[in-house]
């Protein structure tokens, strides 16, 4: 059976204003491209910055092409197979002029949830659920709401001198989501509706490495949260445990509830609300609270040598790694890099709620 070996150019295509350019790409010295699941995806790139821009030698940037407010696109991978990995406006030119090195221009950019970290604002919302007041933000920023989540309809939301993205992101949590921008679409999904595809590593090939690490430090069996209904004139008490997380455990996995409960004690964490409260929002703060420490209950770290498929959403199969660690985790942050030195190569952080058997 004969194997193919893949190879590509590892220097990313960068676009400026909508077109192809060679210039910055020919100048490139270095970029990072990082996306969490706060949603907001930002972009560092470094460009030599003597050259002839003209009929004479001079330095090539701030130019007509690249200035504050220019559109840049980056895309890593071969040809047809190439992906987008950020896509937003330059916010920032830094030029740097060192003792010992050529002059050379940091160019900082973010994606167009950029708008929502600018824009702040104080105002209520009545009776409307965080799809609801989604959709309003999605509105005020020219963009299409895409909101898929299950939370109730809340009587009062108040948001308090908060930009809109700090806003969005406290309702996301709330509802156990994540929100994040596609093109331009604001989208918000629960972890396990999120799906940008699966990718598969293995150690010794192409998981260069990877640090995971098992921890009960932050592991509860049960999340309570209490407060007062105004309108029933009576307390507020709603928890959540372990059912809430067993659709998320791999085949065979012991979550970070059940390690906890056999090798220490029962837990339980209380969140008490001051302000009014309704059972179905108590349920809803509940249910996020417990599946958010659930979920960081294995944690890891790896590298590959360039994988521009990884982003967060995305699910990655790793293997090679025992039978405690292998398997499949959510990828939580993904960052792409460049350099003259190294190459292209993506550091990933992955997340899930279960521990394997060694055997």
């Amino acid at each position: 059976m004969t194997q193919t070996l893949s190879a590509y150019v590892s220097t990313p295509v960068l676009t400026l204003g909508g077109s192809t350019s060679t210039e910055a790409m020919d100048n490139l010295l270095a970029l990072a491209v990082e996306e969490t699941t706060a949603g907001l995806t930002w972009c560092e790139a470094t460009l030599n910055n003597w050259g002839r821009p003209g009929t004479a030698p001079g330095y090539v940037y701030p130019s007509s092409t690249l200035d504050l407010g220019t559109t840049l696109t980056v895309t890593f991978g071969p040809g047809d197979a190439g992906r987008q990995v950020f896509a937003g406006k330059v916010s920032a030119v830094q030029a740097d002029y060192p003792a010992d090195a050529m002059a050379r221009v940091v160019v900082l950019a973010e994606d167009g949830l950029q708008a929502l970290r600018l824009a702040r604002r104080t105002r209520t919302f009545d009776d409307s659920s965080t799809a609801q007041i989604a959709e309003r933000i999605a509105a005020d920023h020219g963009l299409t709401g895409d909101v898929n989540l299950p939370g109730p309809s809340r009587r009062v939301t108040s948001q308090f001198n908060q930009s809109d993205l700090a806003f969005l992101r406290s309702l996301a949590r709330a509802d156990d989501g994540e929100a994040w921008l596609e093109g331009t679409r604001l989208r918000m999904r629960r972890r396990p509706d999120r799906d940008e595809g699966t990718v598969t590593l293995s150690y010794g090939a192409d998981l260069r490495s990877f640090s995971v690490r098992a921890d009960l430090a932050d592991q509860v069996t049960d999340v309570s949260v209490t407060g007062w209904s105004v309108a029933d004139k009576d307390a507020i008490a709603e928890s959540t445990g372990a059912p809430a997380l067993a659709s998320e455990l791999g085949s065979g996995q012991r979550s970070g509830t059940e390690l906890l409960g056999s090798a220490f004690a029962h837990r339980t964490e209380r969140i008490v609300r001051s302000g009014p409260l309704a059972a179905d929002d108590a349920r809803a703060l509940a249910r996020a609270a417990y599946l958010d420490r659930a979920r960081r209950f294995v944690c890891g770290t790896g590298t590959t040598a360039g994988t521009p498929a990884l982003r967060v959403g995305a699910r990655v199969r790793l293997a090679g790694l025992g039978g405690a660690f292998d398997g499949e985790y959510y990828v939580s942050r993904t960052r792409h890099e460049f350099d003259l030195d190294q190459g292209y190569r993506t550091e990933f952080d992955v997340q899930r709620a279960g521990l394997g058997t060694s055997r």
